[in-house]
C-alpha cells in the first residue's frame, strides 16, 4: 500500500507478480459496499459529502464516519476483505485478460511514496523485488498510454506531472517519488480495466467522461507542447501550461454511459479504486458486487443519473468556490503591492506585473512605486497593449499621470498602437466602437487623407483633431492619437503628416470606410448592387505596362446593368487606385442609368 505518510484511509493495496516476460497486476480494492449499502444512512451522508477533503495532505473530513473507516480501510497486521481487479500485463504494456472478483487479503505493508522509492534503489530492502517490478509495470504501462495518445508526462525531480484529464499539476513534496508515479499508472489501469469489463458484461456504472473544448489545440500539438514543456523545464513554460490546459481541457463529469475521456484518449473509463474517499467509486463497488453475487443491480438508470448531476452541480460549485477564493486572495495581495510607497517590482514577470497593475488602475491606486515602474516599464517598450488601456482608459487621478504620459509618449512612437487601444477598450467594456470620418483631397499619387476619429458618448461624441497624412492608414492612426489623448486627459502628441490642399478638389468618389460612419467606397456599392440585383456579371481586371520599377496599372471594370453591358477602365499608379478609380466610373455609369430610367 503506498500513499502519503499517516494515511488513514488506505483504500487500495498492489500486487505485482513476474508471468514470463510479462506481469499479473492486482489491484485490491477495500470492500466498502459490504458494510454502505445503497440508501443506507451511511450512504447518503457519503452522497452528501461526496469525498473527503483534503488540506495540507490531512483530512479536513471524512466521507464516512470515522469508525466505519477504520473498520473498512486496508490495514497491516489483519486480513482484510477486498475486491480485486486481476490483469494481465505483456511487455508492451498492452493489458490481456481481466478477472474481478472478492478477495481477501493479506500481508499487507504500507510505505510512503519516498520509502517506496527507497525500496526500489535499495537491492538489500525486504521490499526491493516487488516494488522493483511494480515501478517496472508502471513504466511500461505508461509507455503504452503515451502511445496511444494520453496527455501523459511526469517531472518528478521538479514536481510536475499531467493529471489522468491530462492538466499539468504540482505535486505536493511527498508524491515527487516513484512511488507517486507507480500508484498513478496502476490505478489507471485498474479503473480502465473495470470500464471494459463493465462494458462487455453491460453493466451501468458511473462513467468518467471527459472532453476538451472546441478552441483546444490538436492532440499531436498538446502533446508536443507538453514534451516541450517538461523537457525544458522552465517554470514559466509549465505555469503558463498550466492555465492553458486547465482552459481547454473541460472537467472530466460522471455519468450512466460511456462517453469516453479525452486526456486519457480512451473509450471507457470509471472511477472506482478509492470507495472510501469518493463516492463514485462507492456507487461503481456496489454495482460490481452486486454482480458478483449474482443479483441485479441496485441502481435503475434514472438513479445514477441523478446521482451523477449530484456529483457534477457538487464539483462545479466547489470549483467556482475555490476560484473566487483564489480571485480574492489574489485581489488582496494585488492591493497590497499596489498601494506601496517604496517597493522594488522589477522582478516580477509580465503576467504578476499585469495583475498589480490590473488592480492598481481599476481601483485607483498610484502607489508611488507601482506608478514609476509602469513608467519604466512603458519606456523600455515591456507593457502589453492591455496595460496601455489599463493605464491610459482606466486609471484615473493626478497621481497615475506620469504612468499615463509615459505610456502616451510609447504609443506617439507607434501610433498605430492607438487603434487597436481604442477597440479592444471598446470590446471589453462592451462600449460603441471609434468612429472614423476620412476624407481625401487631390487626385492620386498625389492625394492626401484627413482622418477625424470619435467615440459616441450619450448625446455628444469625443472627438480628437483632424488629423492629414499621404496614405489613408497614417491620417487614421494620427486621428485615433488624438482621440486617445483626449480620453486620457493629455497633451495632443498628435501631428499632420501632409499639407492640406483646397477644398475644391475634393473627390467625392474617394470618400470610403463603410461601417465607421464614413461614405461607403465604390468598390463596396458596386457589390451591393450585386446582391441585390442590380447589376450582374461585376468582374475587376488588371494589367501593367511600363518598366518593374514604375509600372502603370490599368484595371477594367464590366458589369451588366438592365440587359446592357457596362464596362470602363481607369489607369493609376497602383493597382488599388486603379480598381477604385475605375469602380468609382462604372458606378457613376450605372447611377446615371437608373436616374434616367426613373425620370
Amino acid at each position: 500500500m503506498i500513499d502519503r505518510p499517516g494515511s488513514l484511509d488506505r483504500d487500495d493495496a498492489i500486487e505485482v507478480e513476474r508471468v514470463g516476460d510479462g506481469w499479473r497486476l492486482t489491484v485490491y480494492v477495500a470492500d466498502v459496499a459490504a458494510c454502505v449499502t445503497p440508501g443506507s444512512t451511511a450512504d447518503r451522508e457519503a452522497l452528501e459529502r461526496r469525498r473527503t477533503e483534503y488540506r495540507g495532505g490531512w483530512a479536513l473530513h471524512t466521507m464516512l464516519p470515522r469508525p466505519m473507516e477504520a473498520q473498512l480501510t486496508l490495514a497491516e497486521g489483519r486480513p482484510c476483505a477486498a475486491i480485486a481487479i486481476r490483469m494481465q500485463v505483456r511487455p508492451d504494456g498492452t493489458v490481456g485478460r481481466v478477472d474481478v472478483e472478492r478477495a481477501t487479503v493479506r500481508g499487507l505493508v504500507a510505505l510512503g511514496h519516498s520509502q517506496a522509492a527507497d525500496a526500489v534503489g535499495d537491492r538489500s530492502h525486504l521490499l526491493h523485488e516487488v516494488v522493483r517490478e511494480a515501478a517496472a509495470v508502471s513504466e511500461v504501462l505508461l509507455a503504452r498510454r503515451r502511445q496511444q495518445g494520453a496527455l501523459a508526462l511526469y517531472d518528478l525531480l521538479s514536481g510536475w506531472a499531467t493529471s489522468e484529464d491530462g492538466v499539468v499539476v504540482r505535486l505536493a513534496s511527498f508524491e515527487r517519488t516513484i512511488g507517486y508515479k507507480i500508484v498513478q499508472e496502476c490505478m489507471i489501469a485498474a479503473n480502465t480495466a473495470l470500464a471494459s469489463w463493465a462494458a462487455e458484461r453491460d453493466l451501468p456504472l458511473l462513467f468518467r467522461n471527459h472532453s476538451a473544448a472546441r478552441v483546444a489545440a490538436p492532440r499531436q500539438i498538446m502533446l508536443d507542447d507538453l514534451d516541450l514543456a517538461f523537457t525544458d523545464g522552465s517554470a514559466a513554460r509549465l505555469e503558463a501550461l498550466r492555465e492553458r490546459t486547465l482552459m481547454t481541457l473541460k472537467a472530466a463529469e460522471y455519468a450512466p454511459f460511456m462517453g469516453g475521456h479525452w486526456g486519457l484518449n480512451l473509450p471507457g473509463y470509471v472511477h472506482a479504486t478509492s470507495p472510501l474517499r469518493r463516492y463514485p467509486d462507492l456507487v461503481v463497488q456496489q454495482v460490481i458486487s452486486s454482480h458478483l453475487d449474482g443479483v441485479d443491480s441496485p441502481y435503475e438508470d434514472d438513479a445514477l443519473r441523478a446521482i451523477a448531476e449530484a456529483l457534477n452541480t457538487g464539483a462545479r460549485q466547489d470549483r467556482d468556490a475555490e476560484r473566487e477564493s483564489r480571485k480574492s486572495s489574489a485581489h488582496s495581495s494585488a492591493r497590497r503591492g499596489a498601494a506601496a510607497a517604496s517597493a522594488d517590482y522589477t522582478g516580477l514577470d509580465a503576467q504578476a506585473f499585469h495583475a498589480l497593475l490590473k488592480r492598481g488602475c481599476k481601483e485607483d491606486i498610484a502607489g508611488a512605486a507601482l506608478v514609476a515602474e509602469t513608467a519604466r516599464r512603458a519606456a523600455d517598450g515591456q507593457l502589453t497593449s492591455l496595460d496601455l488601456q489599463l493605464v491610459l482608459l482606466v486609471a484615473g487621478g493626478s497621481g497615475w499621470e506620469p504612468g499615463r504620459s509615459a505610456c502616451l509618449d510609447v504609443i506617439a512612437v507607434a501610433p498605430e498602437r492607438a487603434v487597436s487601444i481604442l477597440s479592444g477598450h471598446a470590446q471589453v467594456n462592451a462600449l460603441p466602437p471609434v468612429e472614423f470620418t476620412v476624407q481625401t483631397f487631390g487626385q492620386p499619387p498625389n492625394a492626401v487623407f484627413f482622418a477625424q476619429a470619435s467615440w459616441p458618448a450619450g448625446e455628444s461624441a469625443v472627438q480628437g483633431a483632424r488629423r492629414s497624412a499621404p496614405t489613408k492608414k497614417a491620417a487614421r492612426h494620427q486621428a485615433a492619437l488624438s482621440l486617445l489623448a483626449r480620453l486620457a486627459d493629455l497633451p495632443d502628441p498628435s501631428r499632420d503628416l501632409a499639407q492640406p490642399v483646397p477644398e475644391a478638389t475634393l473627390l467625392p468618389a474617394a470618400m470610403d470606410g463603410a461601417g465607421s460612419g464614413e461614405s461607403p467606397s465604390p468598390i463596396s456599392v458596386l457589390n451591393e448592387y450585386q446582391q441585390t440585383w442590380i447589376i450582374t456579371g461585376l468582374s475587376y481586371s488588371t494589367g501593367a505596362e511600363g518598366p518593374d520599377h514604375l509600372p502603370t496599372f490599368t484595371c477594367t471594370a464590366q458589369a451588366t446593368h438592365d440587359g446592357q453591358a457596362v464596362c470602363v477602365s481607369a489607369t493609376a499608379s497602383t493597382k488599388a487606385v486603379a480598381k477604385t478609380a475605375a469602380a468609382a466610373s462604372l458606378l457613376e455609369r450605372v447611377d446615371t442609368a437608373r436616374a434616367g430610367r426613373a425620370g
